[in-house]
């Protein structure tokens, strides 16, 4: 791909445009504001949900958000993509997963609606709300579950339909996220193609961790960064400085700007 056709600049927010404490320089807002008076499209692409994703994006406007994973895609004010478990799949996940898990097994659910945990503890943002999930009765984009026992994972997973069911770890926290075979990030950018009558070779990615991978593989250009996990770092393009070194921007600096 020829860099300087880049029509869309996406970017994963943890551990690649976010410093390890979640914020974002101002020498990074301001190569992303001077990539979009160019006419460059900017993106999120983040497994964060939609809540707990635009509080720490004070001083960026993107002209695109993907959030949930994969599950939500909004283009401005326009949402153009949405893909998520229905409450009846939600149900049986739950109750698979604490039949499988224990009772006290911690796990997570979030959609457009907000951020839900069964845990009272900080688990690292204040826009959790609380839930038992006793009586949950809703949709939801992705199910995390507090485990790296991929075997139990799959028992869960299963009860659905491992062809209709994409899970993967985190490489930073001991967590496992369950979503459904479209909510994916590659599949959020080619709802996203579609929509702007564009293909994936025009878009410049970044990512460092395990759902980052086939971002990076679809796009025109997928960029790790140096702090990505090994899988990463080997499926991409090339590799640019690390998220605490504003990576992302010097990278778009050098390159596109």
């Amino acid at each position: 791909m020829e860099i300087k056709n880049t029509s869309i600049i996406l970017s994963d927010l943890d551990g690649t445009l976010f410093h390890d404490d979640k914020s974002i320089s101002d020498y990074s807002k301001q190569i992303i504001a001077e990539a979009q008076s160019r006419g460059i499209l900017f993106g999120i692409c983040t497994s964060r949900a939609r809540v707990n994703a635009l509080p720490f994006l004070e001083g960026i406007k993107p002209d695109i958000l993907i959030t949930n994973g994969g599950g939500l895609v909004t283009h401005g004010a326009d949402k153009i993509y949405s893909c998520e478990f229905t409450p009846a799949e939600v149900r049986i996940l739950m109750n698979a997963t604490f039949e499988v898990f224990g009772p006290d097994v911690i796990l997570s659910v979030d959609n457009e609606k907000g951020l839900f945990c069964n845990s009272k503890e900080n688990l690292g943002d204040q826009y959790w709300t609380y839930h038992d999930f006793s009586d949950f009765d809703d949709s939801c984009m992705k199910l995390c579950i507090e485990t790296l026992d991929l075997q139990k994972v799959e028992k869960v997973a299963s009860r659905i339909g491992l062809d209709k069911i994409d899970y993967l770890p985190f490489s930073d926290i001991p967590w496992y996220k369950l979503s459904k075979k479209g909510a994916t990030k590659e599949k959020a950018i080619e709802a996203l193609c579609n929509h702007l009558k564009i293909t994936p070779s025009q878009i410049t990615a970044f990512g460092d961790d395990f759902n980052d991978i086939g971002m990076l593989k679809l796009c025109g250009k997928g960029i790790a960064m140096k702090n990505a996990i090994a899988e990463v770092r080997q499926i991409a393009d090339e590799v640019c400085d690390s998220n605490e070194e504003d990576g992302v921007a010097k990278w778009i600096k050098n390159q596109i700007l």
